[in-house]
């Protein structure tokens, strides 16, 4: 289901969105993994040099993480972990391999971690026997692998001890961990480590409380700056002692199973609090792909009303002189009071000749009218047409993230239609109006009775005048083929009402193949546009992901009453 949630990047959360995606789902592997533990796991996390290891290591007991004055010392999370606890057994930090170590391996020295490994050293201590300990990498190390194990860990946890100093408590990346940590509700312990100098514990207080971040006494511990052996020195101050004795008197064995429990209600409902959340700015982002939508179709409309006139604009004076020429040329062949039946007969070939018919044979009609009407389609106004909706689209429709799936997929090699395909899609479209042409042309000449052979409703003039009217169709003439055909053919339409109605079935089909053509050449452009609107599509959550995700929320919901 995770796959399946895309953000195109048309809102403001659209990182937000990305982010959540990343870490709802670690949050309900968490989740089911704390369903299934016995035992407490503490977090020690802080940034660089303030003394983390060495809190682990006195509240352990012993030297187990290294200390020194070298950075960093921690390379990958250490655990300290009775040999019952199954700390590994479906552990759900993919990127973190938790890895077993005996108390006794770990002489001569403490250990440093191992980047990728959660390195568990195993004791057989029966008063921590429900705890795992865990020092952790720096907050703010400049290996981003050390920072999301730290994060990482922090979700897993249920309660962290966290770890400054007066140099380090404003800084950025530590800072806000533990307001979002505060923000949780997630138990937690604030130790202000190496405390000496003008700052004091008030101001660091003080600057959390700005941010509303209100520390309870009962939480908050200033630890002394301790040289020499710095674990073994720092578990006999008194204000250790105190952190020490607050910390494992929250947790007694007696209630750490009530505790667990509504640790995991709280994981619950917060799981499904961050899919609400997640649900409702992916709801966002769908109202702004509608809205995306309809510019899209603004452009569109835009492009084939301009499209139009180009096409106007290519059909001159001279062409529409031109044409009306030639349709009188072709049906003054048919004046029948100024020659004899059998002249006429000749006459009624040429026509054919003229326009390149003469063996009347579908394909045969079909392939010239084809071939003579490529060669006055304006295909530059459409190549015009499609660059500049592609324009419009880019300029004014790509999200502001640059990094965003929509932004890359408008730009996608194969999105824009080149040359050779535009050339196709018109090809195509000319072909599919021909042999609409032509199966117009062949039901109406099934109705010629076979007496008439002169005259507008002879086979030859309909099929010439339905030629001429793609002509001036294609030539431009998209609003003057009605003119066209009145003026030309008008005065050879005698009275008789068989005659009439042949050239009122001319007009009208006249007029459908305009509304033919017109739909063809906008089909192209409207390839386009139908490329940009799969591509909104492709990088959107469907209805059933958004459907998905609201039936998960309402289950967590009713589990974490």
């Amino acid at each position: 289901m995770w796959d399946a949630v895309r953000v195109p990047g048309l809102t403001a959360a659209a990182g937000e969105i990305l982010h959540m995606v990343d870490q709802v789902p670690k949050r309900l592997a968490v989740l089911s993994y704390k369903r299934r533990k016995d035992f407490l796991l503490a977090v020690f996390a802080g940034g660089t040099g303030t003394g983390k290891s060495t809190v682990f290591n006195a509240l352990c007991g012993s030297e187990i993480s290294e200390t020194g004055v070298e950075r960093p010392k921690t390379c990958g999370p250490i655990g300290y972990a009775h040999e019952n606890a199954r700390v590994e057994r479906d552990f759900p930090l993919e990127s973190i391999k938790p890895v077993d170590m005996s108390f006794q391996n770990l002489a001569p020295s403490a250990c440093a971690g191992s980047a990728g490994q959660f390195v568990l050293v195993r004791h057989r201590r029966p008063a921590l026997a429900h705890f795992v300990l865990v020092d952790t990498p720096d907050l703010d190390s400049l290996e981003t692998r050390n920072r999301e194990a730290v994060e990482n860990l922090a979700l897993l946890s249920d309660a962290v001890v966290f770890v400054t100093s007066l140099e380090k408590y404003a800084d950025d990346v530590p800072f806000q961990f533990f307001c979002e940590l505060h923000r949780e509700g997630k138990p937690y312990f604030f130790l202000l480590n190496k405390a000496a100098g003008e700052i004091t514990p008030g101001d660091v207080r003080a600057a959390f409380g700005a941010q509303g971040v209100v520390i309870p006494g009962n939480r908050f511990f200033v630890l002394p700056f301790v040289p020499g052996r710095p674990s073994v020195r720092l578990s006999e101050d008194a204000e250790f002692k105190r952190f020490e004795r607050e910390f494992f008197e929250t947790f007694p064995v007696g209630v750490l199973p009530r505790f667990l429990e509504e640790d995991r209600l709280r994981e619950t409902r917060r799981a499904a609090k961050d899919i609400r959340l997640l649900i409702e700015l992916l709801d966002d982002e769908r109202k702004a792909a509608g809205q995306w939508l309809e510019q899209l179709d603004v452009f569109f409309d835009a492009a084939c009303r301009r499209l139009f006139q180009d096409q106007e604009a290519h059909f001159s004076a001279e062409s529409r002189e031109y044409l009306q020429a030639e349709v009188r040329k072709h049906f003054s062949k048919y004046d029948l009071l100024g020659k004899p039946r059998r002249f006429v007969g000749q006459i009624l070939r040429a026509p054919l000749r003229l326009l390149g018919l003469l063996e009347s044979r579908p394909t045969d009609l079909h392939e010239d009218a084809l071939q003579r009407i490529r060669r006055k389609m304006d295909l530059a106004s459409i190549h015009s047409a499609v660059t500049n909706f592609n324009r419009s689209v880019l300029e004014s429709l790509s999200p502001r993230d640059r990094n965003s799936k929509l932004y890359a997929g408008l730009r996608a090699p194969g999105m824009a239609l080149d040359d050779e395909q535009i050339e196709k899609l018109v090809r195509d479209e000319q072909e599919e109006l021909v042999s609409w042409l032509e199966e117009t042309f062949q039901e109406l000449a099934r109705g010629i009775p076979k007496s008439k052979e002169v005259g507008i409703y002879s086979t030859s003039i309909l099929w010439g005048g339905l030629i001429l009217s793609l002509e001036v169709a294609v030539g431009g003439g998209i609003t003057l083929l009605e003119v066209v055909l009145d003026t030309a053919i008008a005065p050879f339409v005698t009275k008789g009402a068989v005659e009439l109605f042949a050239y009122q079935e001319l007009k009208k089909i006249g007029k459908e193949l305009i509304d033919r053509y017109k739909q063809g050449i906008i089909s192209v452009v409207g390839v386009q546009r139908d490329r940009y609107a799969r591509c909104l599509k492709e990088h959107s959550s469907s209805e059933e992901t958004l459907g998905a995700l609201k039936t998960l929320a309402g289950e967590l919901e009713r589990a974490g009453r």
